[in-house]
């Protein structure tokens, strides 16, 4: 793969620029576009780690919820971009190109990272999947779809529902979506293989980028940005998406210790010990500071500022060998540095992944998601046998009328299943947590 593809300014949807801007580079108006549209504004009601509680409706004001989180990750991920934008330079390998270009790029595919994300996280996207596995009404719907959507809709992934929202949902244009550069879709694309190939043939089972509806969407970005296909519907990484993903772990394993001492789930004194070692603190500075908060802050952002570090050395190490389309594994996992990331994470997964406030969260996750696919399903199933929609019993009809005021009334639900299928998904995926509570509870006839 050659720089000058890979950081290609074609934007998806145009044959041809239509205009540019003397004071933006078109990366910088891609990150724009993503903080204008209103999957963006939704994560600010998307729970990160810490959700929604038998106690309380919202976590904390402190805690990160995926807004705050996919910001973080954007202001790393532009640090990334820009050294090894500067690296590029160096080499002479992007003419025309300046640091800042690359660091928007990463930029913008971190601070959209999680826009796929269901309502209530990873939760969401299991109890998703268990529903398509498990449920009778489930069952009656993929009878009469193609077998391929089986293997996406039991192992849905926000990933590829994060591709189809920047390239489909989102945005006025006919085509393409926000029509985002190809070379920030390819820095946004963790996993670029397609969802329609069974789980034992993907390089990763559980995870996947692309739905069979988006797939000549990134063929297109493939094409452009010069991604080598190692196998029909299975493409290698771009380089800068490890810089994308590599801002997303350093954010989420560093900060997940500061909020969870904020909630109580971490006494201060094991926090201190987990990021000490990353943090290089000098001791004086270190022993001036007082209080909790303080300190936490110090120790965070030092961590980080290391792992930053590290993690473009790892970067430049495999650089020849990610143009080449070798695999390459997640770059923190290659890091000085993983013995002690991997003790921080043993301690998070015992600690805060698995506390007694993420069973609720996916007892609420789980009953929510089942009602809203339960009711929501059976009555499209149900819709099918009518020709008119007045046909449809009261109850029905009123979960109709809900649906369709939550989605764009301007466009007639489709009655054909893969149509309204794919519409209903679309739905439930993009809601926040408390819309999709909301929902359940007003379907239930109560919910409590």
């Amino acid at each position: 793969m050659r720089w000058p593809e890979l950081l290609s300014t074609r934007r998806l949807g145009q044959s041809a620029p239509r205009r540019t801007d003397d004071h933006r580079s078109p990366y910088e108006i891609d990150v724009d576009r993503f903080v204008f549209c209103s999957a963006f504004r939704r994560l600010q009601s998307k729970m990160q780690v810490h959700g929604p509680s038998l106690h309380s409706d919202q976590p904390g004001d402190y805690v990160r919820n995926r807004l705050t989180h996919s910001l973080e990750v954007s202001r790393v991920g532009r640090s990334l971009g820009q050294i090894a934008g500067q690296y590029l330079i160096q080499r002479g390998s992007a003419q025309g190109i300046s640091a800042a270009d690359v660091g928007h790029i990463v930029s913008g595919a971190a601070i959209s990272h999680d826009v796929g994300q269901t309502p209530f996280s990873h939760q969401g996207e299991q109890a998703i999947s268990a529903w398509w596995k498990t449920s009778p009404i489930a069952a009656e719907v993929l009878a009469g779809l193609p077998p391929e959507w089986a293997y996406e809709l039991t192992r849905f992934e926000g990933n590829a529902f994060g591709f189809r929202l920047l390239t489909r949902l989102e945005g006025w244009q006919p085509n393409g979506g926000l029509q985002l550069t190809c070379a920030t879709l390819g820095a946004f694309s963790k996993y670029p293989w397609s969802g329609v190939l069974p789980p034992e043939e993907r390089p990763h089972p559980m995870k996947y980028g692309i739905f069979a509806s988006e797939l000549d969407l990134f063929r297109e970005v493939a094409k452009a940005t010069g991604l080598i296909e190692k196998q029909p519907g299975i493409w290698c990484r771009h380089p800068l998406a490890y810089l994308t993903e590599a801002a997303d772990d350093i954010c989420y394993r560093i900060v997940d210790v500061e909020d969870a001492v904020q909630v109580g789930a971490l006494p201060f004194v094991e926090a201190e010990e987990l990021l000490a070692p990353l943090a290089d603190s000098q001791a004086a500075e270190y022993a001036s500071l007082v209080g909790v908060e303080r300190k936490l802050t110090y120790l965070r952002a030092r961590a980080i500022s290391t792992l930053i570090t590290d993690t473009l050395d790892v970067w430049r190490d495999q650089h020849d060998r990610m143009l080449a389309g070798d695999k390459i594994p997640p770059l923190l996992d290659v890091s000085t540095h993983k013995p002690q990331l991997d003790c921080i994470e043993r301690i998070t997964r015992s600690k805060i992944y698995r506390g007694e406030r993420r069973a609720e969260t996916m007892l609420i996750a789980s009953r929510t998601i089942d009602v809203l696919l339960d009711g929501i399903a059976g009555m499209l199933l149900r819709r099918e046998a009518t020709k008119e929609d007045r046909e449809l019993a009261i109850r029905d009809e009123a979960t109709l009328d809900l649906v369709n005021r939550t989605r764009d009334p301007s466009r007639p639900l489709p009655r054909e299943r893969a149509g309204w299928a794919r519409e209903m998904m679309d739905m439930i995926a993009s809601m926040t947590d408390h819309a999709a509570i909301r929902m359940a509870k007003i379907i239930a006839g109560g919910l409590g």
